[in-house]
C-alpha cells in the first residue's frame, strides 16, 4: 500500500463505500468519486471512479467541481486537509455536503476545543498544550497515567497511553512519527467505556442519531479495531445531550458530525468533534431506518433533519474488513 497509513486507508475505504452505496440506493444523483491508484482495485458502487496519483490529488479535485452540483469529503483533519478541501468546494460555489471550512479548523483542533469545552463547562479530561521536547514537566502537572495525542491527529494515530515517566520518551518517539507539528496534546486518562455519538446537524438544530461503543485497544500507541451501533448504555440520553450541547459551540457544523466520549460510572466525558462522516457511518447504516446519504443532502441542502430517526437491530463492524 506504499505510503497509505493502513489504519486510516481501510476506514477511509469503508466510509467511502458506505455513502456511495446509499447515493445508490437513494437514486436521486450520479456520483463521481476519486480514488487514490493504491487502492485502485476497491470496488465502489459509483458511476465513475478516477483513480489518482497521490500528487495529482489537489489539481484533479479541483478540476471536477465543474462538473458538480454538491461535494462530500472524506478526508482527515490532519495538517488542514479536510479544512483545505472544504475551502475549495465552498470558493467553487458547489454545495458542500459537511461542515464549513472555519468549523473543520476548529473542530480539528483539540486544543482549542478543550478551551470552550470548559468555558462551557462540559465535562471534558485536563488538557494541557506542550512541546514535545517539553513535555515533561507537564505531564507531572497533569499526572500519571495520562494520554498523548496529536493536536490535529484523526482517530487513533499517534494516540500512546503513557502510565508513567519511564515511558513517556517512546511514547513521544512514536507520536512525533505521525505529526509535523511541534505542540501536542497531553490528557489525563479516563479509564471507561470508548464511545462516539453520530448526530445530523442542520444550521438550526442537531439530531442525535445514536451512541456508538468504539473497539479501542488503548496502549502505545491506542489501536481502533471497529465498533458497535447502537450501544446500549444507561447514560445514553445523557451522552447524546453532551454530544448535542458540544456541536453547538461550533458554528458552521453542518451534515454529519461524530462526537467521541468516555463513559464512567454515570460519568460522560466528552473528548472531542469530528467534523465529518465517521466510521461508526458503517453500522449506522445498517439499522438506521432511514437513508442516510439523503438524510445529509437535507441537512446540508434544505436545512432540514427528520423528524425522527428510528433504529432496528444492532450492527457491529471490524476495521480488518473494511478493505475487503
Amino acid at each position: 500500500m506504499g505510503d497509505l497509513p493502513e489504519g486510516l486507508a481501510a476506514e477511509g475505504a469503508g466510509m467511502l463505500r458506505s455513502i456511495l452505496a446509499d447515493f445508490r440506493l437513494w437514486g436521486a444523483v450520479r456520483t463521481i468519486t476519486t480514488l487514490d491508484e493504491r487502492l485502485a482495485d476497491l470496488s465502489l458502487p459509483a458511476d465513475e471512479v478516477i483513480n489518482i496519483a497521490p500528487d495529482h490529488h489537489s489539481a484533479i479535485f479541483s478540476s471536477l467541481l465543474a462538473r458538480m452540483d454538491a461535494a462530500l469529503i472524506i478526508a482527515p483533519e490532519t495538517d488542514g486537509i479536510l479544512a483545505r478541501l472544504s475551502g475549495l468546494v465552498q470558493d467553487a460555489g458547489v454545495l458542500l455536503l459537511g461542515s464549513s471550512p472555519e468549523a473543520v479548523m476548529i473542530a480539528g483542533d483539540k486544543w482549542a476545543c478543550y478551551q470552550r469545552f470548559r468555558q462551557s463547562n462540559l465535562q471534558t479530561p485536563l488538557t494541557q498544550l506542550a512541546r514535545a521536547a517539553d513535555a515533561g514537566p507537564q505531564a507531572r502537572v497533569i499526572g500519571y497515567p495520562l494520554v498523548i495525542k496529536p493536536v490535529d491527529g484523526v482517530g487513533c494515530e499517534g494516540v500512546c497511553l503513557v502510565t508513567d515517566e519511564s515511558e513517556l520518551a517512546a511514547a513521544l518517539t512514536k507520536l512525533c512519527q505521525v505529526t509535523l507539528r511541534e505542540e501536542i496534546i497531553l490528557q489525563s486518562f479516563i479509564d471507561g467505556i470508548h464511545a462516539s455519538v453520530s448526530l445530523l446537524v442542520a444550521e438550526e438544530g442537531a439530531l442525535p442519531l445514536s451512541l456508538n461503543s468504539q473497539a479501542i485497544a488503548t496502549g502505545s500507541p491506542f489501536a481502533y479495531k471497529g465498533g458497535t451501533v447502537p450501544l446500549l448504555h444507561p447514560s445514553r440520553e445523557r451522552a447524546c445531550s453532551v454530544a448535542e450541547a458540544a456541536v453547538r459551540l461550533l458554528p458552521g457544523l453542518k451534515g454529519y458530525v461524530g462526537v467521541d466520549l468516555i463513559l464512567k460510572g454515570d460519568d460522560v466525558w466528552l473528548i472531542e468533534i469530528n467534523p465529518r462522516i465517521t466510521t461508526s457511518y458503517l453500522g449506522l447504516r445498517c439499522v438506521l431506518q432511514l437513508n442516510l446519504a439523503q438524510a445529509i443532502w437535507r441537512a446540508c441542502c434544505e436545512g432540514v433533519l427528520p423528524e425522527q430517526a428510528p433504529i432496528n437491530g444492532q450492527a457491529t463492524f471490524s476495521k480488518n474488513s473494511l478493505l475487503v
